[in-house]
């Protein structure tokens, strides 16, 4: 059965929005699009885990026009890998800090890895704002927008025409996440993020942009100003003098191209070491196995993911993560099935048949047990799903 992620929430603090009252129904839809209600604050950190020290990563070719600097690891893996434009020359990456992983070898692969997760955790969180497809007309200096998951009508393509101002209300912990299928901006400052009321730490560590077009997902302006972490799974292309407070994360395949741009990396803490730091301007570098500590740098993490429509049929539910003991799925509060790990599985997935269930809402909880060395002990995560009838085949006589 294909079901329908109503909640679409792994996170058990998923926020409500409440509609303004006193407000003429004739203007209702416009106001809730444009001026968000209370901070939902459901949006919850993103853990990036080895790709937290990245400031660029592809997973393709990277290729680089004019005088680039990249502060922060950068990382290439894992198809048809290929970096022009590094130098020495007119065309040069400069590195003032970071280290260069080229090639399948730990860090690189791994990174991505982390990535899917980071990818998957982002997608799954519930929406607490849906806006137009063009932010700018939500987020205005002076009704800027509040922490929450934020979904552009009908999930299109993001864009940024006239500046976007981001509000943290003065909280380290606020967050950001921003999903859709591509991001595109304005030159200059039409194209630009700014944030008020920054918290104690860097504030664009929480801001998240979830992009899932396959083909084109970051687009940036000629000088425009991004800030924040980008996750897409399709290519990102950076205009001539554009830069980026945060992370450019391109998935699996996927290409990057830069043209006298600078990433800086968001340090928002210190991640455990990934092996050896090789001097910079080095082209490749893959740490010693032995160098790598998973039990530090992944903790007890999952996702959990299913169909995206109503059911009508058996349906998978899955929950991906690192150092899982045991999964147990509940539907309704029953005990469906219970998936115990096995050496090298991260996916731990049932099959769901809704067929003599009724038509309505249905809840899947998934207990997640760690082993000791995550230090977490166990978590919950939970989405829901709504039976609809099969439709009948159609039959053709003549």
């Amino acid at each position: 059965m294909a079901y329908e992620a109503v909640s679409g929430s792994t996170d058990d603090r998923a926020g409500t929005l409440r509609r303004p009252r006193g407000l003429a129904r004739a203007g209702l839809l416009s106001a809730a699009l444009l001026i968000p209600a209370a901070p939902a604050h459901a949006a919850t950190p993103i853990p990036l885990g080895v790709a937290d020290s990245f400031a660029l990563l592809a997973g393709s070719t990277i290729t680089n026009t004019g005088a680039t600097t990249i502060i922060g690891d950068i990382g290439l893996c894992c198809t048809g890998i290929a970096t022009t434009g590094f130098g020495p020359g007119a065309d040069e990456v400069n590195q003032p800090a970071g280290a260069q992983y080229v090639g399948t070898g730990a860090a690189a692969a791994r990174a991505q890895d982390d990535l899917d997760i980071a990818y998957g955790n982002a997608a799954g969180q519930a929406v607490t704002n849906t806006v137009p497809v063009d932010l700018s007309l939500s987020g205005t200096p002076a009704n800027p927008l509040l922490p929450g998951v934020y979904e552009s009508t009908a999930h299109g393509a993001l864009q940024i025409n006239t500046g976007l101002t981001l509000d943290f209300q003065g909280d380290p912990n606020a967050v950001f996440i921003f999903q859709g299928t591509s991001l595109s901006t304005a030159v200059g400052v039409g194209g630009s993020v700014s944030i008020v009321n920054g918290g104690a730490t860097p504030s664009t560590c929480n801001i998240y942009w979830q992009l899932s077009d396959a083909t084109q997902g970051v687009t940036l302006g000629t000088g425009s100003a991004l800030k924040g972490t980008t996750m897409s799974l399709g290519a990102s292309v950076l205009g001539v003098g554009a830069t980026v407070e945060g992370r450019i994360l391109s998935r699996r395949s996927r290409a990057v191209n830069l043209h006298t741009n600078t990433i800086t990396r968001t340090a928002c803490f210190t991640p455990a070491p990934i092996g050896g730091t090789p001097a910079p301007g080095s082209t490749t570098a893959t740490p010693p196995t032995a160098a790598i500590v998973p039990s530090r740098r992944r903790p007890g993490t999952v996702h959990l993911s299913g169909p995206s429509r109503p059911v009508s049929g058996p349906f998978t539910v899955s929950a991906v993560g690192h150092r899982i003991q045991s999964v147990a799925f509940y539907v309704d509060g029953r005990l469906v099935g219970t998936v115990a790990a096995v050496p090298g599985r991260t996916k731990f997935k049932l099959t769901i048949d809704p067929r003599r269930q009724s038509r309505r809402l249905h809840r899947v909880v998934a207990r997640v047990r760690f082993t000791r060395a995550s230090g977490t002990p166990s978590t919950t995560r939970r989405l829901a799903y709504r039976r609809v009838l099969a439709r009948p085949a159609t039959r053709f006589t003549g």
